[in-house]
């Protein structure tokens, strides 16, 4: 899992960090896990658990994909070596 600024600097220094999923894992499963891995803080800036879908402010890839464009959104598989990256949006002039 990558992060590229999240808004806070909440990823501790690291630019990525590994996860330990188990098999048949969803990308909704490693959202619901980010506070469990990361605390709450990390999470709620990525995850909006009462929506439960990604904040509006931030973007996902999986394999380079946007995750919106992937036909089974939050219950896409996961697999070992998947590499996935949180884009937050920036806006303004």
């Amino acid at each position: 899992m990558l992060y590229l600024k999240v808004t806070k600097d909440l990823s501790m220094g690291k630019k990525s960090v590994p996860i330990e999923l188990k098999d048949g894992s969803t990308f909704g499963d490693l959202l619901k896990g980010l506070e469990q891995n990361f605390g709450s803080e990390l999470a709620e800036e990525i995850y909006d658990s009462r929506e439960q879908s990604l904040q509006v402010m931030v973007w996902a890839t999986i394999n380079g994909v946007l995750t919106h464009n992937l036909s089974d959104g939050l219950d896409t598989a996961l697999h070992h070596g998947d590499t996935i990256i949180f884009l937050p949006l920036v806006m303004g002039g």
